[in-house]
């Protein structure tokens, strides 16, 4: 019956081992856990807000998620689920759009934004007009006072994006040409000064809209749109992509989400409660002017799981009035004791 036990106890043992290891995999972001990953879209509720580029944020002293929409008027929503959104009253907004929230500390968030800068060019040719990176402040989420800026005078076109990581620093994701058309980045100590980091992400021109996130085990997931193409039928897409460092990139090869006849775009990609949820633009077509706010479920494949490393047994070993164990042989000099 001892001898039951222990095998029981051992099979256990490793089972629970095993599924640490996958539980862990599903929430680190690689080649292998984005390969298999799949998108459950949730249904698109009639009061679904309109808009695209949404922005949500999750308070977990309130329970209450916040969404931040660009639109024809810009508003904050709130929900109990992320589904079901009410308009908040008595808020706030800077003059801008495309928003993405970094919280500084208690009670202190700092949202970034963009805003076209008025009677200036575009300096690429997929803006007609110069989009520069603001930011502004608040204390609760709701009401927003903007500083001075711009902190950065020109993010191309697209849905510009700031992560601050859990070391401090900060990272700039954005759309623009340089070579060529892409994912572009910037670094910043303090999310106010920035610096290029050169090339375009997985070196693809069709991304556009990128929305990463930090994992638990520091790596780095991030949901964008295919840029779509009226000429050719093509639809925006999502698209999912992984990372080790926050800046090299790796594309999956197949869309996440591509809906017959509807373009997807603008993602927001969150975590929250271990849970990884997108929200994004849903339109018939490419008319963004139709688009509501949406959202579904990620869940990323497993990795591949290493077996628990076979333990050697312990063996005694003497030399005179010494004696050690070791596992496998004993050392020179050492004879084995039975």
């Amino acid at each position: 019956m001892r001898k039951l036990f222990k095998v029981v106890s051992i099979a256990l043992t490793i089972s629970l081992s095993i599924s640490s290891a996958v539980n862990a995999n599903t929430l680190s972001a690689t080649t292998s856990t984005i390969a298999t990953a799949k998108f459950e879209p949730l249904p698109l509720e009639a009061s679904a807000p309109p808009g695209v580029s949404p922005e949500v944020y999750f308070d977990e002293s309130s329970k209450t998620y916040f969404l931040y929409t660009t639109a024809e008027i810009t508003k904050i929503y709130t929900s109990k689920d992320g589904l079901v959104w009410s308009e908040a009253s008595n808020y706030r907004l800077p003059n801008g759009f495309d928003w993405s929230i970094v919280k500084m500390g208690e009670n202190n968030y700092r949202l970034y934004y963009a805003s076209i800068m008025p009677g200036v060019a575009g300096t690429v040719r997929c803006s007609q007009q110069k989009k520069a990176l603001y930011y502004a402040t608040s204390t609760d989420l709701l009401n927003w006072s903007a500083q001075p800026g711009p902190i950065m005078d020109d993010v191309g076109c697209g849905v510009p994006h700031v992560l601050k990581k859990r070391d401090g620093k900060y990272l700039l994701y954005y759309n623009t040409i340089t070579y060529k058309h892409g994912m572009h980045m910037q670094s910043s100590d303090d999310g106010i000064k920035w610096s290029v980091i050169p090339g375009v992400i997985s070196n693809n021109e069709y991304l556009v809209d990128p929305a990463p996130i930090e994992m638990p085990d520091g790596t780095f997931l991030m949901v964008a749109a295919t840029g779509g193409n009226p000429q050719k039928n093509e639809l925006q897409q999502l698209q999912l992509l992984s990372s080790k460092d926050g800046i090299s990139w790796e594309h999956r090869d197949s869309a996440l989400y591509a809906p017959p006849g509807y373009s997807v775009l603008d993602p927001a990609l969150k975590l929250i409660d271990g849970r990884l949820r997108i929200w994004h633009g849903y339109t018939p077509g490419m008319d963004h002017s139709k688009s509501k706010i949406t959202s579904g479920n990620l869940t990323l494949g497993t990795g591949a799981v290493s077996s628990p490393a076979k333990q050697e047994a312990k063996v005694t070993c003497a030399k005179g009035n010494k004696t050690k164990q070791v596992s496998g042989k004993c050392p020179k000099g050492f004879t084995k004791k039975k």
